[in-house]
């Protein structure tokens, strides 16, 4: 494989690049009008909402009347809740009358909010009814003006009471969104991104993958993965996403939504791979599956056979899913190659908070998962002080690229230079200007004797044994260390006797095809999962 440092691509001429939120509501009532925007269920009560692009752009455009009512004008104001169409509705409602939207992660702790309530000079709140009470303490600190999140739409009703307003104008360069970071390493950092930012990085995104089809939202709202591509990018092919209100309803919800493509992070997709195989276990077929699965690798068969081949097995997505989109954190190849047994493409992409968050991702007709995607136009790619083996850091210049973080000139500094953010990944570029990822910057084990290792490569290859269902790799007393959780699913079905002592065996036989430095000196087992941020990745907090 040939490394590059450098890559750039342009903006074709036939892609429609949008810059604002408004004009991606008059570009949808433009192109598909009588196609539902968004649905909701709530299998608790079985209420159902059914949105078409006509009747939020009203929504929106009274909403966004109620605030400046309000005399709310550049205002930060923040959102705590559950996922609901609400809350979708509350979001174009706040940037499209100019005012600044801050997400905050309902998972999070009071101390962590009251810290990103008060870094980010939130003025207003709303929030459902499950956080009034940290709302209140919130309005007591810091003279908040608390609003129910569940009156959003009479809100709207209220501001179309006397006659459909005119819209606000807004400018697409100043901050729109104030998001906080939930890093793994380290403290949050308060990414301000433009709408133009938001709308180049998903009008790019959907012209470079072609992934149009119906969609069910699993992702939580307050995070940008979720916010803009998961979100927004149905919306935009004018399809419908389907936003599910509780995960314990997931599976419910897609059986009945019957979508094309979903859009996961991997634990998810993992969750649910998982899930079809202890189905089928159950029912006694899986030697025959996998039988089945062998032939058709050696016989080439093509992915549409193998959904109908396998209509029973992907019955519970509904009958019409094709495609699966991956990000927000690696995923294992191994996933990858299960889906497609089964005649479903699995799409790896790569992004961050401060990219919008797209910066590469596979496509159906090149899709090489072991990269994390193909950079998308209008992005400029460079490795960093590459090493002997061509790998440095990545850095990215274009529109997609933040603003800075909210009033942290030392951190934007350091991670904006001469136009160029540096992310913070080490990796590099193939010759098809396909992105490579091996590890944070950060998180390097940097020997005594000088020699860099990277945790995520070595978890790469323990992933590899199904036996391990999470680990850490990291430095400890001068030892590479690998901490472990093992999936006791796993050894009970395979029938082995000692899981740790297998665990064991196979690390000391991966040891031996490793370099001397990056073998593992000390294994160490956990009774409980790791700790997660909110977008699921592991929080490397070592022992």
């Amino acid at each position: 494989m040939t490394k590059k440092t450098y890559a750039k691509r342009d903006i074709p001429e036939n892609y429609v690049m949008l810059n604002t939120y408004r004009e991606l509501l008059e570009y949808r009532l433009k192109t598909s009008p009588d196609v539902p925007a968004f649905r909701t269920k709530n299998h608790s009560t079985g209420e159902e909402i059914c949105v078409l692009p006509a009747e939020l752009s009203d929504q929106v455009d009274g909403l966004s009347a109620w605030l400046a009512g309000k005399g709310y004008r550049r205002t930060h104001i923040a959102i705590l809740g559950e996922n609901s169409y609400q809350w979708v509705l509350l979001m174009f409602g706040i940037i499209c009358s100019d005012n600044v939207l801050v997400t905050i992660d309902k998972g999070l702790e009071y101390r962590t909010m009251q810290s990103i309530v008060g870094r980010s000079d939130s003025r207003v709140l709303f929030c459902s009814k499950e956080y009034e009470d940290k709302a209140a303490l919130l309005k007591e600190q810091y003279g908040l003006d608390i609003y129910p999140l569940s009156e959003v739409i009479n809100y709207a009703q209220q501001g179309l009471a006397g006659g459909k307003p005119e819209s606000i104008e807004t400018d697409p360069d100043a901050m729109a969104i104030l998001m906080y970071t939930s890093g793994t390493t380290g403290p949050s950092k308060g990414v301000m991104l433009s709408q133009r930012n938001a709308m180049n990085n998903l009008s790019v995104s959907v012209n470079h993958t072609n992934l149009y089809g119906d969609c069910n939202y699993l992702l939580p709202l307050n995070h940008i993965y979720g916010l803009v591509p998961a979100l927004l990018v149905p919306f935009y092919t004018g399809c419908t996403n389907t936003i599910n209100l509780n995960l314990r309803y997931m599976m419910d919800d897609i059986r009945e939504a019957r979508p094309e493509l979903l859009i996961m992070v991997p634990l998810i997709i993992e969750t649910i791979y998982n899930s079809i195989w202890k189905g089928l276990r159950a029912k006694g077929m899986e030697s025959r599956i996998k039988a089945l699965i062998e032939k058709n690798r050696a016989e080439g068969v093509s992915d549409e056979v193998k959904r109908e081949m396998f209509k029973a097995v992907l019955e519970p997505f509904g009958g019409r899913l094709t495609r699966i989109v991956s990000g927000g954190a690696p995923l294992n190849v191994r996933l990858y190659e299960g889906f497609k047994d089964f005649g479903v493409e699995v799409i790896n992409g790569y992004g961050i908070t401060e990219t919008s968050p797209v910066l590469a991702i596979n496509r159906m007709e090149l899709n090489k998962p072991e990269s994390v995607g193909y950079i998308v136009a209008g992005e400029e790619v460079k490795i960093e002080n590459p090493d002997e083996n061509g790998d440095g850091e990545i850095c990215v210049r274009g529109s997609s690229v933040m603003l800075g973080y909210y009033k942290d000139e030392e951190r934007t500094a350091e991670s904006l230079r001469d136009g160029w953010f540096y992310t913070g990944d080490k990796g590099f570029l193939d010759e098809d200007d396909h992105v490579y990822i091996n590890g944070r910057i950060k998180n390097l084990i940097i020997l005594a004797n000088g020699e860099n290792v990277s945790p995520e490569e070595l978890e790469g290859m323990l992933y590899e044994n199904e036996a391990i269902l999470e680990c850490l790799v990291y430095e400890k007393d001068a030892k590479i260390t690998a901490e472990i959780f093992i999936d006791e699913d796993y050894i009970k079905r395979s029938g082995i006797e000692d899981g740790e002592a297998y665990v064991r065996k196979f690390i000391s036989d991966l040891n031996l095809e490793l370099a001397v430095y990056k073998r593992i000196g000390t294994v160490l087992f956990r009774d409980t999962p790791f700790e997660r941020t909110s977008s699921k990745k592991i929080k490397r907090i070592y022992n």
